[in-house]
C-alpha cells in the first residue's frame, strides 16, 4: 500500500512528496491513531505555550526579559504551523521507513555527546536538553515502549529493531521537534523554555498515546500475551500550570513527577518516627476496634460536607481548623449509617497530613482573613480528594493542588473592597467554593473543569490589571524625565544668573517661559544636543544683553548684531511650545525696551547696574538726542519682526497695523522707552522649577543610612513582588512593586488593577522595613510551602 494520504495538523497534506512504503494495514492504521493523538497534543502545547509565556512576562523581573516573552509568544504564533507539520512528518517517516535499518532518525548518540565541547554554547545546551527530555520518556515509558517495539517487530517479521528506531521513539520525536525549532528567532532562554513547554505538554502526554498503540495493536492480535508490569497512568489534564518565571530554569514535567519517589510514603514514615503532634487527633486507639471502610469513610465526609454540621457552620463566620475526629464521633452519634469509631491506619495519616496542610494555610499571613476563611471550607472536599487519589501528595500538576495554588496567588494582591462594594475575584472565589461544596462527591474530574475556568478568568483579570499597570509605568517614567529636565534647567538658570544684575521682567521671561523650551529640548534630544546648547547660549547672551559692561571692547557694536538673533530665536522658542501670545508681545515690548536702555548705556558709557542716575530716569528728549541713526534703524528693524510675528499669530487687532505702520514712518524716536523701566537687581529669588522633596523619613521616625542591612533588603526587591503596607491607624493594603524608577528613584507600587496607589524612596522603604510597617509577601505556591513546612516539622 503506498501514496497514503496524510492530513496536516490543520488540515492540509505536507507528506505529499513522501512516497510511504508499503506497510501492514495494522501499522497504517497505528500510523493515524499515533497522528490523531499528536496532533491533540501538539495543540495543547501551543495554547498552553501562550498561557504559559503570559504568565512569564506578568512576572518578569525587568521590561528587557518582558519583551523576551513577548516577542517568543509572537515568534511562537507565527510559527506554529511550521513546527506542528515539521514535528508530525517526523513521525511519519518514522512508520514507513521502519524496518530499513537505517540510522537516521537516531537524534543523539554517544558520539554526538562525546563531542558538544565543539559545539557553540547555544548548541550545547540544545544538545544537552534533548538528551535529557528522551531519556526522562525513556525512564518513564521504557516498558510500553519495549512492548510496543515486540508488537511491531512481530508485524514486520523483520528481526530485531533497535530501541530508536521503534516509530514514534522518544528520539524521533524528539529530534523531530528540536529540527522543527531550528528557525525560530527566539533567544536560547526562550528556546529552552519553549523546550520545557513540550516536555510538559507533549511528552507527558506520550505515555498514555504509548498504551493506546499497544492496545490498538492487540485488538488486531499481535502478541495479546505480551507480559505487561507497568500501571496505567490517568490522562493529564490539557491545563498548562502556571510557570513561575522565577523557577522556569527548572526541569518540570508533569509525567517526570510520577516517577519520583512516593512522597506520601515518605510522610507516613516521618510522621510516625517523629513526636510532632498533629491537629488531628484521629489515631489508632484500640487494636481491636473496627475501622471505617474507604466507602463508609467518603460517605460520612459527603454527608458532612452536604448537611452543613456545626463545624461547617462554624467555619462560615472564621478560619477554623476542622476536628475531624470529632466530627466524625458527632456523625456516628447521630447515625450515619455506619457503627465505626475509627480510621485505619492509612486513612488516619491522611486525615492528619491534610489537617496539617490547612494549619499551616490557616495560619498564612499571606493571605487576607477573608481569603483564608473561604479556602479553610474546602477542608472536607481536599480530604476527599487525598482519600480518593494518593496521588494528591505526589504530583505537584494534581487539579485539587493546582486550584489551591491558583486561588491562593491570585488573592496575595486582594485588598478587601471599601464601602461593602461588590469584588469580582471574592465572588468568583466564592462560587467555586460553593460549587465544590454542593456538587462534589468522588469525580476528581470537577476539579480540572473548575481550574480552567478559574484560570481563564485570572488570566482575563490580569490583562486588563497589565493595560492599566503599563500606561501608569509610562506616566511615571514620563513624569520622572520631566521632573529631571526640569531640574537641570533650574540648575542651569540660577548658575547663569547668580550674581548677574537682572531686571524682573527677565527672570519672569526665563522662569515661565525660556525655561520650558529648555525642558522641551531635554526631552526631546539630551543634553548632548544642538538644540540644548543652542538654548543655553541663548541665556548667557540674553543676561549679557541686558546689562553690558560698558568698559568692554566692542561692546556696542556686539550687541547690535546679537539684538536681532535674539528677538528671533526668543520668537521661535515661544512658538514651539505655543507660549501665550498677549504676555508674548508684552515680554517683547520690555526687551525691546531694555535693548534700548542698553544701547544707550553703551553709548554714554554708564554702567546700567550701578550708575548713579539711573537709564530709566533720563528725560525722553536727553535719550532721543543721544541715539544715532544705527539705533534707529535697529529698532525699525525690531518692529517689523514683531509685525510679522503678529500676523504669523493671527492677532493683530483692526485699529493696530495703521498705527504700527505711523510708528514705523516716525521713525525711532515715538519707540523709545516712555513707561517706567524695572530696576536691576543682583539677589533676586532664584528660580524653582521643582518643588524641594518633603524630608523622608520625618525626624520623629526611625532613621537609616546607606549602611543599614534594611537598605540592601531594599535595593535586592524585584518588580513583580507584592508587598503590604500598614499605616498609622493600623490599616493595610497591598500593592504591587511596578517600577522602579533609576531617574527619580522612586519606587511605584500599584494594586491589583494596576492604579498607582503608593510611590515611595529607597530610604523611606528602608524606613517601614525597620518599623515593621512594611512586609514583603511570598505568593510562591501555597500548598507547596505548606507541604515544605510539614516536612521541615517532621523532620525536627
Amino acid at each position: 500500500m503506498s501514496g497514503v494520504k496524510v492530513v496536516g495538523i490543520h488540515g492540509h497534506n505536507p507528506y505529499q512528496s513522501t512516497l510511504a512504503k508499503a506497510l501492514p494495514d495494522a501499522l497504517v492504521s497505528l500510523r493515524e491513531l499515533n497522528k490523531d493523538r499528536l496532533q491533540k497534543l501538539l495543540r495543547n502545547l501551543f495554547d498552553g505555550a501562550d498561557d504559559a509565556l503570559f504568565a512569564m512576562a506578568d512576572k518578569a523581573s525587568s521590561n528587557q526579559e518582558q519583551v523576551t516573552y513577548f516577542d517568543a509568544m509572537r515568534e511562537l504564533r507565527i510559527q506554529k504551523r511550521h513546527i506542528a507539520t515539521m514535528t508530525l512528518k517526523k513521525v511519519i517517516e518514522s512508520y514507513n521507513e521502519t524496518g530499513e535499518g537505517s540510522g537516521r532518525h537516531t537524534p543523539v548518540s554517544k558520539e554526538s555527546i562525546d563531542e558538544l565541547s565543539l559545539v557553540k554554547n547555544d548548541e550545547l545546551e540544545i544538545n544537552v536538553a534533548l538528551e535529557g527530555m528522551v531519556t526522562r520518556l525513556r525512564n518513564v515509558a521504557g516498558e510500553r515502549l519495549d512492548a510496543l517495539q515486540a508488537r511491531v517487530e512481530c508485524l514486520l517479521e523483520c528481526g530485531k529493531l533497535n530501541a530508536e528506531h521503534v516509530p514514534c521513539s522518544p528520539e524521533i520525536l524528539c529530534s523531530g521537534f528540536i529540527e522543527s525549532c531550528a528557525e525560530l528567532d527566539l533567544e536560547i532562554k526562550a528556546k529552552l523554555i519553549f523546550m520545557k513547554l513540550f516536555e510538559r505538554f507533549v511528552l507527558a502526554g506520550m505515555v498514555n498515546v504509548y498504551d493506546e498503540l499497544n492496545a490498538a495493536l492487540v485488538q488486531k492480535g499481535v502478541l495479546p500475551n505480551y507480559k505487561k508490569e507497568y500501571a496505567p497512568v490517568k490522562q493529564q489534564s490539557a491545563t498548562p500550570a502556571p510557570l513561575d518565571a522565577r523557577a522556569q530554569g527548572a526541569s518540570s514535567s508533569t509525567y517526570n513527577e510520577q516517577d519520583t519517589q512516593n512522597n506520601f510514603e515518605s510522610l507516613r514514615q516521618m510522621l510516625h518516627s517523629t513526636d510532632v503532634n498533629v491537629p488531628s487527633t484521629m489515631s489508632q486507639q484500640q487494636a481491636n476496634q473496627h475501622y471505617f471502610s474507604h466507602n463508609e469513610l467518603l460517605s460520612a465526609l459527603s454527608t458532612f460536607q452536604a448537611s452543613g454540621s456545626a463545624a461547617q457552620s462554624q467555619l462560615q463566620a472564621g478560619t477554623q481548623l476542622i476536628d475531624f475526629h470529632a466530627l466524625f464521633s458527632q456523625g456516628t452519634e447521630k447515625g450515619t449509617g455506619s457503627s465505626a469509631e475509627a480510621c485505619n491506619a492509612v486513612d488516619s495519616d491522611v486525615i492528619n497530613l491534610v489537617s496539617m496542610l490547612f494549619e499551616f494555610i490557616l495560619e498564612d499571613r499571606q493571605l487576607q482573613p477573608e481569603m483564608r476563611a473561604l479556602i479553610a471550607r474546602l477542608q472536607i472536599p481536599i480530604l476527599k480528594v487525598a482519600i480518593i487519589d494518593r496521588n494528591f501528595f505526589n504530583k505537584g500538576g494534581h487539579p485539587a493542588r493546582r486550584l489551591l495554588n491558583e486561588i491562593a496567588t491570585a488573592a496575595v494582591g486582594w485588598n478587601p473592597p471599601k464601602n461593602d462594594r461588590r469584588d469580582r475575584l471574592k465572588d468568583k472565589i466564592e462560587a467555586i467554593v460553593d460549587t465544590i461544596l454542593h456538587d462534589f462527591q468522588d469525580d476528581i474530574s470537577m476539579f480540572d473543569s473548575l481550574l480552567a475556568d478559574f484560570v481563564k478568568f485570572v488570566d482575563q483579570d490580569q490583562r486588563r490589571g497589565l493595560l492599566v499597570e503599563q500606561r501608569t509605568k509610562d506616566s511615571e517614567r514620563g513624569k520622572a524625565a520631566s521632573e529631571l529636565a526640569k531640574r537641570d534647567v533650574q540648575d542651569f538658570l540660577n548658575a547663569s544668573m547668580k550674581g548677574r544684575p537682572m531686571p524682573e521682567f527677565a527672570v519672569t521671561l526665563l522662569r515661565d517661559a525660556w525655561s520650558s523650551v529648555m525642558v522641551l529640548h531635554h526631552l526631546k534630544a539630551g543634553t548632548e544636543s544642538d538644540a540644548w546648547r543652542s538654548a543655553c547660549s541663548f541665556v548667557e547672551e540674553l543676561i549679557w544683553s541686558l546689562c553690558p559692561n560698558p568698559k568692554e571692547s566692542g561692546a556696542r557694536e556686539s550687541l547690535l548684531k546679537l539684538i536681532p538673533s535674539l528677538v528671533s530665536r526668543l520668537r521661535e522658542g515661544l512658538s514651539e511650545i505655543a507660549y501665550d501670545t498677549l504676555r508674548t508681545k508684552a515680554l517683547m515690548k520690555k526687551l525691546e525696551d531694555q535693548h534700548v536702555l542698553s544701547l544707550q548705556a553703551l553709548q554714554q558709557q554708564v554702567d546700567l547696574s550701578n550708575a548713579t542716575r539711573p537709564a530709566q530716569d533720563l528725560s525722553e528728549q536727553e535719550l532721543s538726542e543721544a541715539q544715532d541713526e544705527v539705533v534707529a534703524d535697529l529698532v525699525r528693524a525690531t518692529m517689523e519682526l514683531e509685525d510679522e510675528f503678529v500676523s504669523a499669530m493671527r492677532e493683530e487687532s483692526t485699529d493696530k497695523p495703521a498705527q504700527d505702520k505711523q510708528n514705523s514712518g516716525q521713525g525711532a524716536s515715538h519707540h523709545l522707552p516712555s513707561e517706567h523701566v524695572e530696576p536691576f537687581e543682583t539677589d533676586h529669588d532664584e528660580i524653582v522649577l521643582v518643588p524641594p522633596e518633603k524630608d523622608e523619613p520625618a525626624p520623629t521616625e526611625i532613621l537609616v543610612d546607606e549602611h543599614d542591612p534594611h537598605v540592601k533588603q531594599v535595593d535586592a526587591f524585584a518588580v513583580g513582588c507584592w508587598f503590604e503596607f500598614q499605616d498609622e491607624n493600623d490599616r493595610t493594603e497591598r500593592c504591587k512593586l511596578a517600577a522602579i524608577i533609576k531617574a527619580s528613584g522612586k519606587y511605584i507600587f500599584v494594586n491589583r488593577s494596576g492604579i498607582k496607589v503608593a510611590e515611595k524612596t529607597r530610604l523611606g522603604l528602608a524606613t517601614s522595613l525597620k518599623k515593621g510597617s512594611l512586609q514583603v509577601l511570598n505568593d510562591g505556591l501555597l500548598f507547596d510551602r505548606a507541604l515544605e513546612s510539614i516536612i521541615t516539622n517532621l523532620r525536627g
